[in-house]
């Protein structure tokens, strides 16, 4: 079986918009750090540790004073982690938010021609498992694989999933018929890139967080979710995820803003 997640990633290259994100998400990190950090406490923490390094290097051979330094260096560090927490919490806000969004940008290509994917229709009550028949209908692009494998939870909810076959380019959505409940959900197979989400959730808050389809209306279903393939981004003969690259052009940008922001740390 040619599963999505068991296949090699999708290689594409670096989009000049996750470079132009990366940048700013730098600048407003160091923004975010200034305005929650305390500089003179930083640098006071600082000092205490490296007076401590420097006494080990000095007294080396006196091993009270060596004993002594050990342990007021442990207790600068954790001076200067505690000091330092708060801010880099509030630098790490724009990741935080930002992650799925960038995730269905550059982390996921859609389906190639000839693998297969599994979708699975998340359920609310586990008694609607029994009370219905589901019915699945696909667009000329995917093939449905299997009949619907039901999972009762103890909790009370349930799952019933599919394996889909991509057959041929198409963006059209699935759509699931469980009793009166119709509900769609967008799988894009091909070489067409964009916002991919996996997930289309119920719910205005669950919504906020994969907004790439309106929410399901209703009270029978908690989530429709599908599996996309995984993508990596090339460049400079280096391929690495999304979140490699953001991590690395965002902290150059950061310590480049730093000296002209006044960021201390």
């Amino acid at each position: 079986m040619n599963y999505v997640d068991q296949i090699p990633p999708h290689i594409a290259g670096l989009p000049l918009s996750l470079v132009l994100v990366s940048v700013a998400a730098g600048i407003v990190m160091m923004l975010l750090f200034k305005v929650a950090s305390n500089p003179a406490a930083i640098k006071r923490a600082k000092r205490r540790v490296q007076a401590q390094l420097l006494a080990l290097r000095l007294f080396g051979d006196e091993p009270a004073i060596v004993w002594r330094a050990q342990v007021r260096l442990l207790t600068g560090n954790v001076r200067y982690i505690a000091v330092m927490l708060v801010p880099i919490l509030a630098a790490a806000i724009p990741f935080v938010l930002a992650y799925p969004h960038l995730e269905a940008l550059y982390g996921k290509a859609a389906l190639p021609v000839g693998s297969e994917t599994i979708l699975t229709v998340r359920l609310k009550q586990a008694n609607s498992l029994a009370q219905t028949a589901p019915r699945l209908d696909t667009p000329a692009g995917l093939k449905t694989e299997t009949p619907p494998v039901r999972i009762a939870d103890a909790g009370g909810a349930g799952e019933i999933s599919w394996r889909l076959r991509a057959e041929g380019p198409d963006a059209g959505p699935v759509r699931i018929h469980i009793g009166d409940t119709d509900v769609t959900k967008v799988v894009q197979v091909g070489d067409g890139r964009g916002y991919l989400d996996e997930t289309r959730p119920a719910g205005r808050l669950a919504w906020l967080m994969a907004p790439g389809e309106t929410p399901i209306g209703g009270d029978s279903i908690e989530s429709v979710h599908v599996v996309y393939r995984s993508q990596h981004l090339a460049a400079f003969g280096l391929e690495w995820p999304w979140e490699a690259w953001f991590i690395v052009i965002s902290v150059i940008a950061a310590l480049l803003v730093k000296g002209r922001l006044g960021v201390v740390f």
